[in-house]
């Protein structure tokens, strides 16, 4: 039986070493991880729901980690019917704009 997309386990020859050099946290990835809390936290998602919302994204090994919990965060919340996908779209448009100085 394969794993899925995630599964990497001793293909370190493909991907290289993990790069563990820190960087600085940026405004979004607080962003990100600030939702996942909240959505964990009101009880709208489960650990099962979102490791299998994050295996499941289409480009997953192009994404970082922050960008994956976002995604799946965002899918979760249309599944759930928490957002529309449209609402979702209007919101990080504003934030990006606000953030831009615009």
């Amino acid at each position: 039986m394969s794993g899925g997309v995630h599964d990497m386990g001793g293909r370190r020859e493909e991907f290289g070493p993990v790069d563990r050099t820190e960087h600085e946290v940026q405004d979004w990835e607080r962003l990100a991880d600030a939702v996942n809390y909240v959505l964990n936290a009101k009880g709208h998602k489960t650990t099962d729901e979102m490791r299998r919302a994050i295996e499941g994204l289409e480009g997953y090994r192009e994404m970082g980690y922050y960008e994956r919990w976002a995604a799946a965060a965002e899918l979760l919340a249309v599944e759930k019917g928490l957002l529309t996908q449209r609402e979702i779209d209007e919101r990080a448009a504003a934030l990006e704009k606000r953030w831009a100085g615009e």
